[in-house]
């Protein structure tokens, strides 16, 4: 994820300030609880869909990306499922 996207990524639902590392917001004091897990979650599953992709594992690229975007959509989460995609269906073998 590049860094103005992963900066637009991690903001309070509620004011839009940028996460400080807590789970309190610094500017309002939502709960960040849940959106941190949810931004982890998507970072695991493209983490394991760059895995795939080492692997040769191309539909499970797309299936960890796709997943990933369902989470939290990101430019990197979308390249990952299109590069999944395109190389399940023209990769040789």
């Amino acid at each position: 994820m590049e860094a103005a996207e992963r900066r637009e990524a991690l903001r309070c639902p509620v004011c839009r300030a940028q996460f400080r590392g807590s789970r309190e917001c610094s500017r309002c004091g939502a709960d960040l609880t849940e959106p941190m897990r949810i931004a982890a979650r998507a970072w695991r599953l493209r983490q394991e869909a760059r895995a795939a992709i080492r692997e040769g594992d191309w539909d499970e690229a797309a299936n960890l990306a796709s997943d990933a975007c369902e989470e939290l959509g990101t430019k990197e989460g979308e390249a990952l499922r299109l590069i999944g995609e395109w190389m399940a269906e023209h990769a040789e073998g």
